[in-house]
């Protein structure tokens, strides 16, 4: 399965051919994840995205029947925000300087600053955006605010800064 194979994920990976940069969005879902994006890079990934929704499960306790998905499915938003640091963190501890956008549960600046301290060089907003479709201009505005109050003056200056 693609994003759950090094494998998979490098066939996948170099079968695309297309004229603009590939990003590929890769799962926490596995405990390979860092083998997994290294091999996403070394068959012509430009940018790795880091993570994908976490598996899940919600059961309706009206009718005691799963409610998301067919039994289980992708669960997104604020729940998921310390799966997808840990999977930034340990992307860009085995793979230093690879061009990492963090995902996963971002609605608040401070989320934002935690992906790039664990290695992210670019944040995306998604499930915030759905929402409250202003929510990345707000949350720009956080991160500029707390930056300007911890005298940091750009945003390099946070990118992998937890791993020193």
């Amino acid at each position: 399965m693609f994003a759950h194979s090094a494998t998979a994920t490098a066939e996948v990976v170099s079968a695309v051919a297309v004229p603009w940069p590939r990003w590929v969005k890769l799962s926490p879902n596995t405990a390979e994840l860092p083998l997994i994006a290294a091999a996403a890079l070394e068959a012509g990934a430009e940018a790795l995205t880091v993570a994908n929704t976490v598996l899940g499960m919600l059961i309706d306790v009206e009718t005691r029947r799963p409610a998301l998905g067919g039994g289980g499915g992708g669960l997104s938003g604020p729940a998921i925000h310390p799966v997808a640091v840990r999977a930034v963190f340990e992307c860009a501890r085995a793979l230093p300087g690879a061009p990492i956008i963090g995902v996963g549960g971002v609605s608040r600046g401070v989320d934002a600053i935690e992906l790039l301290l664990a290695g992210a060089a670019a944040v995306q907003v998604g499930t915030a955006s759905l929402a409250e479709p202003r929510a990345p201009w707000r949350i720009l505005r956080e991160i500029e605010t707390w930056m300007a109050a911890h005298g940091v003056r750009r945003i390099d200056e946070l990118v992998g800064a937890a791993h020193a």
